[in-house]
């Protein structure tokens, strides 16, 4: 079936790479002079890392049909008896998607006239005629945002043209008429049968996404603290998908690694069984605030921290002795 063979590729596309080391850590970042800036933070202190362009594809599927048929193909799907309760609010959603899609094509054909030019904010920043310089207002920016989305629905209906004054409004359709678009990724399988019987296609979609990556290494567990880095994704205002959790998995490994060695110092000579018995699960306090971090952590990792700790030169001895080395 078209929309399956969709959603296996979908899945396979969805990878994840592990690094060559536990302590070894990475960020994308969305612009090369922040990734850039960020490695020189990292350099002057004594962290090393490494900065590449990294692309990766969007694979989506997507459905497309005029809005009543859309409408018509989920309502039946939501009133099948064979559907559950969770497939149909997942339908409901997808519907739902619907109506601001066709309102907003409505609203556009109320307010233009056919020969009307369409969209004058999204041309002007496309032909250089504007610019955004980073102190627009929310409002300015919410109407270019609209425009956007709206050039983007009139475009799809073929409802636009390119005039000396930019884009314009074509013809005019009923909107109930409109061809929309909704992602199905997220929403269960849909027979072919019922997509023919609906006249709606079911389309692959993809297009590349490319980030800066910044690879780093473990010397960051060795700091006194992680202060400038953290003040550094604070005033780029990282927010990227890994953002939000890269800076604490920095400072629940450099709290780890000095509660290990801190434990090897005390003892002088720890077998790597009782290091990882000790910090499997454990509750450590924060050196900042006191704030408890519990540890649910697997053999297989903590074996890793001890590896890297070696690679490094941090520890030296077999596993039965292993004591710091410098």
């Amino acid at each position: 079936m078209a929309q399956a063979a969709g959603k296996d590729i979908i899945s396979r596309n969805k990878r994840n790479v592990e690094s060559s080391m536990v302590l070894e850590e990475e960020i994308y970042f969305s612009s090369h002079d922040i990734a850039r800036d960020f490695v020189k933070v990292l350099k002057d202190m004594g962290v090393s890392s490494q900065v590449k362009q990294k692309f990766s594809l969007d694979v989506r599927l997507m459905l497309s049909g005029t809005y009543l048929n859309l409408a018509a193909m989920f309502d039946c799907m939501i009133s099948d008896p064979k559907t559950t309760e969770e497939e149909s609010e997942s339908f409901s959603m997808a519907r739902d998607q619907l109506t601001p899609q066709r309102d907003a094509i409505a609203q556009a054909l109320e307010k233009y006239q056919v020969g009307d030019r369409v969209g004058s904010g999204v041309m002007d920043l496309v032909t250089g005629d504007r610019t955004l310089d980073g102190d627009e207002s929310e409002d300015i920016l919410e109407q270019i945002i609209e425009e956007v989305y709206l050039t983007r629905l009139l475009h799809l209906n073929e409802l636009l043209d390119i005039g000396e004054s930019g884009l314009v409004l074509s013809k005019k359709i009923e909107p109930d008429e409109s061809t929309l678009t909704v992602f199905a990724d997220e929403i269960p399988e849909i027979r072919d049968e019922i997509l023919e019987k609906y006249n709606v296609s079911s389309t692959i979609t993809a297009g590349d996404d490319g980030e800066w990556l910044v690879s780093i290494g473990s010397e960051y567990v060795f700091l006194d603290d992680l202060d400038k880095i953290g003040e550094f994704l604070e005033k780029y205002e990282v927010e990227e998908e890994d953002g939000a959790s890269f800076f604490p998995r920095l400072q629940i490994k450099h709290i780890l690694v000095s509660e290990i060695l801190a434990l090897i110092k005390e003892e002088g000579k720890v077998s790597r069984e009782n290091i990882i018995n000790e910090f499997a699960n454990r509750d450590v306090e924060t050196s900042d605030d006191g704030a408890k971090i519990a540890l649910h952590l697997s053999a297989e990792y903590i074996d890793g921290i001890l590896d890297d700790l070696k690679k490094v030169g941090f520890l030296k001895g077999k596993d039965q002795k292993l004591r710091i080395a410098v």
